[in-house]
């Protein structure tokens, strides 16, 4: 099997090399490595003359392997780099902005890359790309393009880390994609200088424009506009959390990805337009042309995303073979398309998109044999219905694995809900296509503008409603990076075993399970035996989780407490996912709400008195100091506690210290820097220990 499928060879030493080189990237210099791979490119062209002696082929595979093992490392080490821009430094520089500027809730954010910097009146050239973020009410920025050359005066920092426990890393993610520094600019610390585009991106971004405006001149606005603009050309930008939340629990988002089914649609209906050249001489080759032609345009018109890149270069290698008359292994196939996207760009290997895709193709094309030919239908509507069904199980089995891992929950309902979010689907991908071709015809134009506006009502109404169905959704699923792997080859040992039929694949693929089913009783017992207080890292409110035995109390200030896990998600929903806390599990209370005494367990108490909310957590006292005029006593015994949670709304620093005595004072992320500043210096001068939230991160109670 191996040989029909070189490419597959020849992408795992490239993989393990990408692999480790985002692990281990510093501990060998450049030099080292360029030095080793000649080394290993000399070994091999020395090892041909060993080529014809049977017994002695495997030196030729080894360096071989080792070479591009190699190879996966030092091209991965040019892609992680470093800053070169000095960073909390005010800096005048020129950027071009990468892409038209998203406007966000509260801001303008834009990647950019940086083309020089003046450092002592001296410009130097730099090549760096940044994050940029513009004030929301400068719409001056809202104006500007793809290709825009600004001159800015702003202070570059390295992305914040996470300050709550398990909470997405977004320095993480920025690396990945080169950007090491961030800035904020405000309105007047810019101004355009000039356009410098390329052509290509720039009628990318000129159609995309087009066709939202086209949308929108056929009545399609709202959420439907939102779901149109994704499903058709990939730009997420106008869906709500909401939008997004309703299609995941559903297991339909990967429809709003442009993957390889959408290029699939467009693949085919422009083949079947393109009929007629096959029967002219050398007809096959132009169409050959076109069609390869139309899938790259496409792929850079989406964004390049990892899904239509390996789509458009899967068809695009059987379209080449087709044209020679050769037939294609479509796992060759896909090995060499993963390995030409990594060799262009080997951080995506860590790209949950680029996973996921790769994993379902792979998924689709073993197991959906096996499933349909489960069943014999006849009727033909029936057959329809369980080739659906059979696809939808196929790409579940291998992506299951990294939906668990990544997203923490699992769609009950994903059998369901792609019996109709597929057809729909296929039917907008076409409406789309005729409205598109079918604009300059008025009459035309409002029906098939009426049908699609029809049709995407129909896919929102009909995926709000199966999330809505009791159950739809499984949380707190979270796995392990060992159960993910463990789980991963116990799947593979699986189709080894039905392609290969032997028993003791499928022994040791059992074995494999159990081994995941005993790290998971671990980790539940390891999560549910917690006892633990913490005081989150929240910017609009102040924040307080008590876990208890997979029980969560939320405490805090916010007046919509009903909403706490929903709009702070950001802050909260790491943390209540790895630690597997079921929604109905999770309590919330208002520490402003004086209702007398609130016990949740037995080591865990709220109250309020004239000083403020009291909590005692596991023997250990905390206030949070509330009432505006706070008693003053100068010449009075001071109360001892552990701990004061101060926030925005707390009295005076000075004030509070004059009847208690703390033992620590904890800050939380709502207080302003300068109120941080000189509560700081007074808790120094008096020996008080200090917690910072938004320095050091969430307190945490243990």
């Amino acid at each position: 099997m191996l040989r029909q499928v070189p490419f597959f060879k020849l992408l795992i030493p490239f993989v393990l090399g990408i692999l480790l080189s985002l692990s281990f990237s510093e501990y060998l210099s450049d030099i080292t490595l360029v030095t080793a791979m000649a080394i290993c490119f000399a070994l091999a062209i020395l090892s041909t003359m060993f080529a014809a002696k049977w017994h002695l082929r495997w030196v030729f595979g080894l360096i071989a392997t080792l070479f591009l093992t190699l190879a996966g490392f030092t091209i991965t080490k040019s892609y992680l780099g470093s800053t070169t821009i000095t960073s909390n430094a005010e800096h005048t520089a020129l950027v071009k902005l990468l892409e038209p500027p998203e406007n966000r809730t509260s801001s303008y954010r834009v990647v950019a890359k940086v083309v020089a910097v003046k450092t002592n009146e001296v410009w130097e050239s730099k090549n760096e790309k940044v994050m940029l973020y513009f004030s929301s009410s400068d719409t001056l920025l809202g104006e500007q393009k793809y290709g825009s050359i600004l001159a800015i005066n702003a202070t570059f920092s390295p992305p914040p880390e996470p300050l709550n426990p398990d909470q997405f890393n977004h320095r993480k993610y920025l690396k990945l994609k080169q950007i090491h520094q961030t800035a904020y600019i405000a309105p007047e610390k810019w101004i355009f200088l000039q356009n410098q585009t390329s052509l290509a991106k720039k009628l990318a971004f000129d159609l995309r424009d087009k066709l939202l405006a086209l949308y929108q001149k056929a009545g399609i606005t709202g959420n439907n506009l939102a779901v149109l603009s994704a499903l058709t050309m990939g730009y997420k930008n106008l869906l709500d959390q909401e939008t997004r939340r309703v299609f995941t629990a559903s297991g339909v988002m990967h429809i709003l990805a442009v993957s390889g089914l959408h290029v699939g649609i467009f693949f085919t209906t422009l083949s079947t337009f393109l009929f007629f050249l096959s029967r002219i001489k050398r007809g096959k080759l132009i169409k050959s042309a076109i069609l390869i032609a139309f899938l790259w345009c496409f792929a850079f018109f989406t964004g390049l995303s990892p899904s239509v890149v390996r789509a458009s270069l899967m068809f695009s290698l059987v379209v080449i073979g087709t044209s020679f008359s050769r037939t294609t292994n479509i796992y060759n196939t896909l090995s060499s398309s993963a390995f030409v996207i990594l060799s262009f760009n080997p951080m995506l290997i860590a790209d949950i998109g680029f996973q996921l895709s790769y994993c379902a193709v792979l998924s689709i094309v073993f197991f959906y044999p096996y499933i349909y030919h489960l069943l014999f239908i006849k009727n033909p509507l029936l057959n329809r219905v369980w080739m659906l069904i059979a696809v939808s199980i196929a790409a579940q089995i291998a992506t299951f694995p990294l939906s668990l891992y990544y997203f923490n929950q699992f769609p009950n309902y994903f059998l369901l809900s792609n019996l109709y979010a597929i057809p729909l689907a296929f039917l907008i991908l076409y409406a789309a296509i005729g409205l598109i071709m079918l604009s300059p015809i008025p009459i035309v134009f409002k029906g098939i503008a009426w049908l699609l506006d029809a049709l995407l009502t129909a896919l929102n109404y009909f995926t709000r409603l199966t999330e809505s169905i009791p159950y739809s959704t499984s949380n707190a699923l979270a796995i392990s990076p060992a159960q993910l792997i463990v789980l991963s080859i116990s799947i593979a040992l699986i189709a080894l075993f039905i392609y290969s039929k032997k028993r003791q694949l499928l022994f040791v693929s059992l074995f494999g399970l159990v081994v995941f089913f005993v790290l998971n009783l671990n980790m539940y017992f390891g999560t549910h035996k917690k006892s633990e207080f913490l005081v989150f890292a929240n910017r609009s409110a102040s924040l307080m989780g008590y876990n208890h035995m997979g029980q969560l109390l939320l405490l805090s200030n916010d007046t919509t407490v009903a909403s706490l896990p929903d709009k702070y998600s950001f802050a909260l929903q790491g943390y209540i996912n790895k630690n597997r806390i079921k929604p109905s599990r999770i309590h919330i209370e208002n520490i402003e709400n004086d209702s007398g005494n609130n016990l949740l367990h037995k080591n865990f108490t709220l109250k309020h008195n004239d000083l403020g909310c009291w909590i005692e957590v596991n023997q250990k006292s905390m206030l949070i100091p509330m009432d505006k005029a706070f008693p003053y006593a100068e010449k009075r015994e001071k109360l001892k506690l552990d701990f004061i949670l101060l926030n925005a709304n707390s009295p005076k620093i000075d004030n509070i210290l004059a009847i208690l005595a703390p033992h620590t004072i904890v800050i939380d992320q709502t207080v302003p820097n300068w109120q941080v500043e000189r509560i700081s210096k007074t808790a120094l001068q008096k020996g008080i220990k200090l917690h910072v939230v938004s320095q050091q991160g969430a307190f945490s109670l243990k």
